[in-house]
């Protein structure tokens, strides 16, 4: 749906104007919906109206709206997820609005066609790294040469964006939270520089993950750098000048653009900054069930289903585990195994 047009709100009938209200406060036992999952419902099922305006159709679920509603999605350059998360929020309405079962079975079995469907595509970021393969170690590096290259810059311009980048790569690398979150850091306030350190204290707007604590050692010298920008000398002035700034900020201190830090961090590696979660998730595999839970709390999803979501080689990194695992069982019950490195 490239115009991704949309009836407003407030022109939708009042029945469904009611029904995502009551979404918004479910009864007990009934799903809950997110802010972000709201908007989603309330933006798929405006473009379900519309579809049904430009068809000349009354603004009412009905088996000739849903037809042409799913033509437009069918004859759209939408992945097949896409088109599943319109009609699931169509079927959400639907079901509030307590459209009969019947009817609504038809809605189902479309949701259930994108499903399979969207199960046999190969995920966007999975062709990406099979096209530009990278690990996290490679993030690490990155950072570390773009602080390389700022220390050599002959310009303070390139030294700042240089430093810039070395800093979200550096970041990102052991804390892979949300690329709006790193944006929207402000220096006292939610990252704070105390007993020779760093500290976040960071709420997620989406998710309501929360993290209040130290961030390792080894970040202290990049996001010192965000602060000095290569000056020397002690840091306590320039911070205490900062103060109230943002950590990641324009000659003016000011908030970056939203899209400087994803543009940079792209520059260096060739993926979005999403890419990091995937990563993590995928280096921690081996590591079993506590791996994964390691990962999940590093990239602050409360959800089990959310994080599996995040994994592409994780599975193959289990596969290894489990076998050096046996192996280990082999040599310990036999003399002579197979598996001895000394055969």
């Amino acid at each position: 749906m490239r115009e991704r047009k949309t009836l407003p709100f407030e022109k939708f009938p009042r029945e469904f104007r009611l029904a995502i209200s009551r979404l918004e406060k479910p009864r007990r036992g009934r799903k809950s919906y997110s802010e972000a999952s709201l908007r989603a419902v309330i933006n798929a099922f405006g473009q379900y109206l519309h579809v049904v305006e430009l068809a000349g159709l009354p603004l009412e679920l009905s088996y000739n709206g849903l037809a042409a509603f799913i033509d437009h999605l069918d004859a759209s350059g939408l992945r097949n997820s896409s088109r599943l998360s319109y009609m699931t929020a169509v079927q959400a309405v639907a079901k509030e609005v307590k459209y009969p079962a019947g009817q609504r079975r038809f809605i189902l079995e479309d949701c259930g066609w994108y499903r399979e469907a969207f199960q046999l595509d190969v995920p966007t970021k999975v062709r990406k790294l099979a096209a530009n393969p990278i690990s996290l170690a490679d993030v690490g590096r990155a950072a570390v040469k773009a602080r390389e290259q700022a220390y050599a810059a002959t310009t303070t311009s390139r030294r700042r964006t240089l430093l810039l980048r070395s800093g979200v790569l550096a970041l990102l690398s052991l804390l892979p939270v949300r690329i709006g979150d790193v944006t929207n850091l402000v220096i006292g306030e939610t990252i704070c520089r105390q007993e020779g350190r760093w500290w976040l204290k960071l709420a997620s707007g989406k998710t309501g993950y929360r993290h209040n604590g130290p961030l390792h050692d080894s970040l202290t010298r990049y996001l010192d750098d965000l602060v000095t920008f290569g000056r020397k000398g002690p840091i306590d002035l320039p911070y205490a000048r900062r103060m109230g700034t943002p950590l990641f900020a324009t000659e003016m201190g000011e908030f970056l653009s939203s899209r400087t830090l994803p543009y940079n961090f792209k520059a260096a590696t060739g993926h979005s900054p999403h890419i990091v979660r995937t990563l993590v998730h995928d280096a921690l595999a081996e590591h079993g069930t506590y791996g994964a839970d390691l990962a999940r709390i590093l990239c602050g999803q409360t959800s089990v289903g959310i994080a599996k979501h995040y994994e592409v080689h994780a599975a193959r990194h289990r596969v290894r585990k489990a076998q050096d695992i046996l192996v280990q069982i082999h040599q310990k019950k036999a003399h002579k195994s197979v598996f001895d490195a000394r055969r």
